[in-house]
């Protein structure tokens, strides 16, 4: 890693860990977890998956990290902890309560997809222990740091106009109330084939119908989160590789999907070409990197990276990332072995956010909403079944 690259995970760090931005993946089992398995399939990872088992080490004005040599124990209870304050320094916790398991981590370290083979790698090790399912379990190898420093060359107008010009949106910030949906998937994939557009595309509308009727606003802001590993150049980067996208939709009161769908759906997917999800990461990235090579005091640049963060593009009304399967890789043999897939992210820089994963033919929407009044969970309730979409559960968690 140069220098320019540390000071980019420098500043993730800074604003992360001032954050407390967790991530959680929670698989439910068939069967109870057993905690001395559960941690001897932890011990048995280290080995495996070395880039999790480490710590940040300060010094000055830069930032590391490095193999964490100190007991790294599994927690029990639902409650996430407070990493690293509570996890011997280190930057993820796993947990276990009745059938189910929770992995928690910090968003700098990994992002959905960087987290996914971890958490498969830990599930294939315990199953191996509980109910000899023989896995083979590999190694977990990272692509190296991406060049930062050459990503900007290649864009320099990504620096010059781009989101910090933007008069930034207003959110909601109370206290987050949680809440689940689930759909069934087939009913998603027959409703965006009938309008021509991608599954993502039709679930996207349909939550833009949602927050129309509950924010009770035609002019919607809205993101998601796309993947840009392969773009970069990075397939295998354990890392975080996720740009977040940022567009407007004008609706017509009471508006039908079919009414916008293709035009939501072209948008979508003009975002998602390889060179824009470049220019993207240009811009975000680009933001940190200016920061971090100032020389300034350390919680000077803290601060004006969070602000730049705020205002680079991502508030937004609503955010929806869709994870699909949320075992990478993809194994229908470790599936047999789970009932349930949650995975939850704070609303950060939005009002509203969704984790969508897909398990057993069934889409769970995972929901934290940071607007002071009831409804919503009600909005997209309605809005599904209006729309043909069979819903399977909606309901309060707290």
């Amino acid at each position: 890693m140069n220098a320019e690259q540390r000071a980019v995970f420098q500043g993730i760090v800074y604003y992360y860990r001032e954050n407390q931005v967790l991530c959680r993946y929670q698989a439910t089992l068939k069967e109870a977890v057993d905690p001395a398995l559960l941690q001897q399939a932890l011990d048995a990872a280290r080995p495996l998956a070395e880039y999790y088992f480490c710590h940040v080490v300060w010094e000055k004005r830069e930032a590391r990290l490095e193999p964490n040599t100190a007991p790294c124990r599994v927690r029990q209870g639902s409650t996430q902890p407070k990493i690293p304050e509570e996890t011997n320094d280190y930057l993820f916790s796993l947990g276990y309560e009745g059938n189910t398991v929770y992995l928690d981590w910090f968003h700098f370290l990994a992002d959905g997809r960087g987290g996914a083979p971890f958490f498969t790698l830990l599930l294939k090790l315990y199953c191996n222990l509980r109910s000899n399912a023989g896995f083979v379990c590999e190694a977990l190898a990272s692509d190296p740091p991406y060049d930062v420093e050459q990503l900007l060359a290649r864009y320099p107008e990504s620096q010059v106009a781009n989101d910090m010009q933007k008069d930034v949106l207003q959110i909601h910030e109370g206290t987050p109330h949680f809440q689940r949906l689930r759909l069934d998937r087939q009913s998603l994939v027959d409703l965006a084939q009938k309008e021509g557009v991608k599954p993502f595309s039709a679930l996207m509308g349909l939550t833009c119908q949602a927050a129309q009727r509950y924010l009770e606003k035609n002019d919607l802001v809205y993101s998601y989160a796309a993947d840009t590993r392969a773009a970069l150049g990075v397939p295998h980067a354990l890392y975080n590789c996720i740009a977040s996208f940022q567009l407007s939709l004008q609706l017509e009161p009471q508006a039908r999907l079919h009414s916008f769908a293709k035009r939501l759906d072209h948008e979508i997917r003009e975002s998602l070409t390889p060179e824009r999800r470049l220019f993207r990461m240009a811009e975000q990235m680009g933001w940190v990197y200016q920061v971090f090579r100032q020389k300034a005091a350390l919680k000077i640049k803290k601060r004006v990276f969070q602000m730049g963060e705020y205002i680079s593009g991502f508030p937004a009304d609503f955010w929806v990332s869709y994870i699909g399967s949320p075992l990478l890789p993809h194994s229908p043999e470790l599936e047999a072995y789970l009932t349930d897939f949650q995975t939850w992210v704070l609303p950060d820089g939005a009002s509203l956010a969704m984790e969508v994963t897909s398990l057993h033919g069934v889409l769970t929407c995972c929901i934290e909403n940071k607007v002071d009044k009831p409804g919503y969970l009600e909005a997209l309730r309605d809005v599904m079944e209006q729309e043909g979409i069979r819903v399977l559960e909606a309901v309060h968690i707290s």
